[in-house]
């Protein structure tokens, strides 16, 4: 028997079928995930909600350290100055302060006896924040209310050493007020409940708990208030390991309760998750047929920003190297300066664009430079190029026009010069430049600097006449003697 009909096209058939089977993948893994939604839901929802918890730990670890890092950095610049009183350290310490997340900081020596950052004398010991059996590494201490603001804080404690021995301390205050302003600015933790702990597991601050805990009470206890189900030994593990510890549901308050290590000692940090926002989060993570038909478009939408994003980057690659091909065409490689014919077209940009703005010219040429090449070698020779475009681009900046013209010939054009005092100030600075050019490479074989100026638009309106102008003043200088500026005269021009 014959079958009738044309077999298919064997290039159709190479589209349809991969497609095809990526079709019924695809169905296949749909089916998998609604299988598997709700524990792959349970497990998002639980991973998002710890790992904000973490993240919020982690922010407050971040700003702690972050602080101390400041802190320590002072200490140094402490220990290297000469420090007779405790007020000889206020300006360091205010300083400190105002840049850092410290709310006050103090100076004290070893008795406590010191003065804050705004000069106030202050004695910390009974604060028993100072301990010298702690050694001379810094740590962190709780204090409920401190002696100037009357605030709740954690003060990182940063021992001052001099010749092996503990003379001062810089105690830092992060205020516990600040915690909790972070802990509102996060919508997940709307309705939470927020619980700090520091050493021994004794809560210190909570918010959100309408009924306070008494002083002295650790976490354990209060988690075992919440869940009479809790297992105090797993806890206590996981406290003594400063693990995260497994999050539980508490039916006396309705939360979804996770504590994560803050990374400082034992410090802990509890939140209570509302259980209606872990509920919502479990619904959206998984419904009906409809989430199969959003994880369809979702493939979609993934393959258009991919093929999107792929062409963004390519321009973005495209654009980066055009640009950068550009600066190497328009930079002297030696140097990293403008090159002759870039620097020329910057000064002749100016002049279009800004006919009426003043500016000062000057070129500057190193004095017997083919000495320096036959005597140190091209090799030093080049090194001195190199060392004057960079003193010359640190003195002038991006602002101005710094170029590089051919071999020791430099050119500097000085942009908005009105003023005659403008105008003065600009040459006082060029002549301490020359003088501390000559000083740096004349330290190891006599080398000076002579350079010519003319103004804009005064003496000349183009770039081809301020040039002229500029080179006749360089040519003065270097007739009468070289290392000095020579100024262009208005009967020059």
């Amino acid at each position: 028997m014959k079958i009738s009909g044309k077999a298919p096209n064997a290039k159709i058939l190479a589209i349809i079928l991969p497609i095809s089977t990526l079709l019924i993948l695809i169905l296949v893994t749909l089916y998998k995930f609604g299988v598997s939604s709700n524990k792959t839901a349970i497990t998002i929802v639980e991973d998002e909600i710890a790992a904000t918890a973490e993240g919020f730990s982690s922010q407050i670890y971040e700003d702690l350290d972050n602080m101390t890092r400041m802190g320590i950095a002072f200490r140094d610049m402490i220990v290297a100055l000469p420090m007779e009183k405790s007020k000889d350290a206020l300006p360091l310490i205010g300083t400190l302060c105002a840049n850092s997340q410290a709310y006050m900081v103090v100076y004290c020596d070893t008795d406590g006896i010191g003065v804050t950052q705004n000069g106030i004398k202050v004695n910390v010991e009974k604060d028993e924040l100072l301990h010298p059996n702690a050694g001379t590494a810094p740590y962190y201490a709780y204090i409920q209310k401190d002696r100037i603001m009357q605030a709740e804080a954690v003060v990182s404690v940063i021992p001052v050493v001099r010749e092996g021995t503990v003379s001062n301390y810089i105690l830092m205050y992060y205020s516990v007020s600040r915690i909790k302003r972070i802990f509102h600015q996060n919508k997940l933790f709307d309705n939470a409940n927020f619980v700090f702990s520091v050493d021994h597991g004794i809560v210190i601050t909570t918010d959100g708990i309408e009924e306070k805990p008494p002083k002295g009470t650790t976490i354990i206890q209060l988690l075992k208030d919440w869940d009479l189900k809790t297992d105090t030994d797993q806890l206590q593990m996981a406290l003594n390991s400063n693990k995260k510890i497994a999050a539980f549901t508490s039916q006396t308050y309705n939360k979804y309760v996770i504590c994560t290590p803050v990374g400082i000692n034992d410090w802990y940090i509890t939140i209570g998750f509302d259980k209606k926002l872990y509920d919502n989060l479990l619904t959206r993570e998984w419904g009906d047929i409809k989430k199969l038909i959003d994880y369809l478009l979702a493939l979609i939408i993934t393959f258009v920003i991919v093929l999107i994003g792929t062409m963004i980057i390519m321009r973005i690659i495209y654009n980066k190297t055009n640009k950068k091909l550009l600066k190497q065409a328009n930079m002297d490689l030696l140097t990293g300066l403008y090159n002759k014919m870039a620097t020329e077209s910057k000064i002749k940009e100016y002049i279009k664009d800004y006919p009426h703005a003043g500016g000062i010219l000057f070129i500057l040429d190193i004095d017997n430079f083919k000495n320096i090449n036959d005597s140190r070698g091209h090799a030093e020779g080049d090194a001195v190029l190199k060392r004057v475009g960079h003193h010359l681009q640190e003195a002038y900046g991006d602002h101005h026009v710094v170029g590089r013209i051919g071999g020791d010939e430099f050119i500097i054009f000085v942009k908005d010069i009105l003023l005659e005092q403008e105008v003065a100030e600009q040459i006082k600075k060029m002549k301490e430049c020359l003088q501390v050019l000559t000083q740096t490479e004349g330290s190891v074989q006599p080398c000076t600097f002579s350079a010519g100026a003319c103004l804009y638009p005064n003496d000349a309106q183009e770039f081809s006449n301020l040039y002229k102008a500029a080179d006749r003043a360089l040519y003065e200088a270097k007739k009468n003697g070289k290392n000095q500026l020579k100024i262009i005269q208005r009967d020059e021009g």
